[in-house]
């Protein structure tokens, strides 16, 4: 971080950043209002009101590729402001509107806004920090996002007592970030975030080359590992997510409410996981990724063959804590092994990875099993191999002094 800064202009700058990732993952956050707009819109099918939620996503995915041109053009500052302000706007039309078509397109256009802005919330916490308070905030901000959704849904639910549109004022709570963002965070390309960056990497090659060892950076091949590692973990960890209240149901293990919450305790446990990335990448370095994604596809396995939901609630929590340490793993390691220049693109490249395991995952259900327990114990076993392939790849790339590594 800049040396100018006070440290309490810092802790402004850090509470932006990771604020930025509530928005991120925003867009279910009013999904109770669905039924009282299947009521103001009766003429239009369920399919089409529950549009409001799916078709952010696909437009998040189409402008998460696409922010990295617009970085380009007019700076990472910007366009995270840009992004912000887009989705502050369009966020809360559907509190004034009895539109469809206008609701509709203002949530595509949040899912715009929203694109643009999400690679930097990755990408600009590489940027202005180094080391292990990089790693450390990479957890925090999945454990953040964890928080402020919870808290943004639960906003939402209390306003919905006054009918739906109410609902969509929770949104609001996007300001502070955009206040924050405009007003606090230094521009990463004007006040030489940026160039600091690109000495503290010099400073990595050349303690790298006194070991005998290169550094390689933007390695495309290494984005793409990471892309097609981060969509196979959320495919796995969706069908899991899905396929819960069925098992419970199918298995006569209990009911989908008691589902509900045992998903409810996995996430939970993911804002715990998040807090410990940053000392468990200090301590274990390349190695937690591997154990993170082998010791929660041990537990969905395990799930799988439970049928107590005590049980099945207390591995479900070890599981949260286990695979949230993996997704923070490859966003700290793409910002570490890309030039400032190009992190806003492979961010988001990796992010499109994500989303599309999110979207695909359930034609992945019907591969990975035709139960519900056939689906999830597969996808734990999945997870599995899926470590021991991991394993193997960083044992083999560290004896043979490879110029990437995972």
């Amino acid at each position: 971080m800049s040396q100018a800064l006070s440290k309490g202009r810092e802790w402004l700058v850090i509470i932006a950043l990771l604020s930025l990732n509530i928005v991120e993952q925003s867009a279910s956050v009013v999904n109770a209002t669905i039924p009282g707009m299947a009521k103001t819109f009766s003429n239009e099918s369920l399919v089409h009101i529950e549009l409001v939620t799916t078709i952010v996503s696909v437009f998040v995915t189409i402008f998460v590729l696409l922010s990295g041109a617009v970085v380009k053009q007019i700076g990472q500052k910007k366009t995270a402001i840009l992004g912000l302000a887009i989705a502050a706007i369009s966020s809360v039309i559907p509190a004034m509107s009895d539109n469809f078509i206008v609701v509709i397109a203002s949530r595509a256009v949040l899912g715009m806004g929203i694109g643009l802005a999400n690679p930097l919330a990755i990408s600009m916490i590489g940027v202005f920090f180094y080391g292990d308070k990089r790693a450390r905030l990479m957890g925090w901000r999945s454990a953040i996002a964890g928080i402020g959704t919870a808290i943004m849904t639960y906003v939402a639910g209390k306003l919905l007592v006054f009918g739906w549109h109410a609902a969509y004022w929770s949104y609001l709570l996007f300001i502070p970030t955009l206040i924050l963002f405009i007003f606090f965070v230094p521009d990463p390309e004007k006040t030489g975030a940026v160039a600091r960056q690109e000495a503290e990497q010099a400073k990595e090659k050349a303690a790298a080359a006194k070991q005998g060892r290169t550094l390689k950076k933007d390695s495309v091949g290494l984005i793409i590992v990471y892309t097609v590692l981060i969509f196979l973990l959320l495919i796995f960890t969706m069908v899991f997510a899905v396929k819960l209240p069925t098992f419970f149901v199918q298995s006569h293990i209990g009911t989908a409410t008691q589902a509900s919450t045992t998903w409810s305790i996995v996430n939970i446990a993911t804002v715990i996981g998040g807090f410990l990335f940053g000392p468990a990448y200090k301590l274990m370095r390349q190695y937690v990724l591997p154990l993170s994604i082998v010791l929660g596809g041990i537990c969905i396995f395990l799930i799988g063959k439970s049928n107590s939901v005590v049980t099945i609630q207390v591995i479900a929590a070890i599981s949260g804590i286990a695979s949230s340490l993996a997704i923070p793993y490859i966003f700290t390691r793409v910002s570490e092994s890309t030039t400032p220049q190009r992190a806003p693109f492979f961010t988001s490249v990796v992010l499109v990875g994500s989303n599309l395991g999110s979207f695909l995952s359930p034609y992945g259900g019907k591969i990975l099993g035709a139960t519900a327990q056939q689906a999830v114990m597969n996808a734990g076993f999945s997870e599995i191999v899926l470590a021991v392939i991991l394993f193997i790849a960083i044992i083999i790339m560290k004896r043979s002094g490879a110029k990437a590594q995972l």
